[in-house]
Formats: structure tokens, C-alpha cells, sequence
């Protein structure tokens, strides 16, 4: 099973449009964030642009968490996967960094897609994360969350013991189809091999 957590702005609808890419064996559920966002669809958290960059609410990235942790517990108690993998764009990456870093027991990989690291993530993190694998890409020419933010966080995951796939495209914000296929790749050697 793969549980997909989507960016600011959007809905659980969102990536459900890469499912059909996906390896057909592979469950995909997707989850909404909590919070509606004031310019439409749905928010993990709140954040504020300026001239210095983009500023999180880290308290409200905590309590999505923890809401985040009970919902995938929930969804696995009822459909028990043989194989878990969390993944997320952009807000959702940060989510999915989050969980996996609290509760590494319940995943066989994650893959973050278009994040931004965020230090307060790595608090108290279970040491037991280094048994999950993560598949972090990025484009270069992300305008939304620099290429260098995906870099920090590869290298923060990795010295936490991790083993990291990491993978940068000539891309914006977004997935691309060769990111996609690599994904597609990645997740199946996991589940199947």
C-alpha cells in the first residue's frame, strides 16, 4: 500500500491521478490535510512567503502529525498492507518526513517529492528511522522551494542513517514523468522484488 499526501492548496483528489502509473498491484489511498486553505483547497499547516523565504508554523506541523499518525494507523488496522509506503508533494513531503521520522516501525519506505526541510522535524526522532529507505526528488528549477531545501533535507535524513535515494530533474515544482517512472521503479523493488 502507498498513502499519498498532497501540497498546499490541493485535496486528497490530487494524486490519485498517479495511481494508474503506478504498479497495478499497489494500493494507492489518499489522505486530505486537515486545515481549508484560504485561497482554496486544503493545508497540513500553515506558512507565511516574505523576502526571507517561507516562514512554517512548526506547532501546527506538530498537531497535524500527530492527527496524521492515528489517521494511517487507522486506514492500515482496517486494510492490514503486507508493505507500507508513505509519501508526499511539497506540504505533503514535509508530512510525510514527519511521520516517518516518529514512527518508523510502520513503513517500508518513503518518498518525498518536492519538499523543504524542516529542522523542528528531526526533534526527537526514533533512531529506528535508519531501517527506512527514502526516495527524495526535486526539481532543479523548483520556484517554489529551492533545489538547495531538497539537499538539506537529503543530507539530514542521511545522517540519521537512512539509506537515501536521491534524484534531482530538470523540472519545476511538480512530477514529472521521468520522476514518475523512477518512483514507479523504486516503490516496486521494495514491494515485489
Amino acid at each position: 500500500m502507498l498513502i499519498l499526501l498532497h501540497g498546499l492548496g490541493s485535496d486528497e483528489r490530487d494524486l490519485m491521478g498517479l495511481a494508474p502509473e503506478l504498479d497495478p498491484r499497489l494500493r494507492v489511498v489518499t489522505l486530505r490535510a486537515p486545515h481549508p486553505w484560504m485561497q482554496g483547497g486544503y493545508a497540513w499547516f500553515n506558512l507565511e512567503w516574505d523576502d526571507e523565504g517561507i516562514h512554517i508554523d512548526a506547532a501546527q506541523v506538530v498537531a497535524s502529525l500527530e492527527l496524521l499518525v492515528s489517521e494511517i494507523l487507522a486506514v492500515t488496522a482496517e486494510l492490514r498492507p503486507r508493505h507500507l509506503f508513505l509519501g508526499g508533494f511539497s506540504q505533503g513531503a514535509v508530512m510525510t518526513l514527519g511521520v516517518t521520522l516518529r514512527r518508523p516501525d510502520i513503513f517500508t519506505g518513503s518518498l518525498l517529492l518536492s519538499g523543504t526541510h524542516v529542522p523542528e522535524l528531526f526533534v526527537g526522532a526514533d533512531p529506528a528511522v535508519a531501517d527506512v529507505p527514502f526516495l527524495i526528488q526535486h526539481g532543479l528549477y523548483d520556484p517554489v522551494l529551492p533545489v538547495a531545501e531538497a539537499r538539506t533535507m537529503r543530507d539530514a535524513v542521511t545522517a540519521m542513517g537512512s539509506p537515501v535515494d536521491y534524484r534531482e530533474y530538470p523540472m519545476g515544482h511538480e512530477v514529472s514523468y521521468a520522476s514518475l517512472r523512477d518512483a514507479k521503479q523504486w516503490l516496486a523493488s521494495r514491494a515485489f522484488g
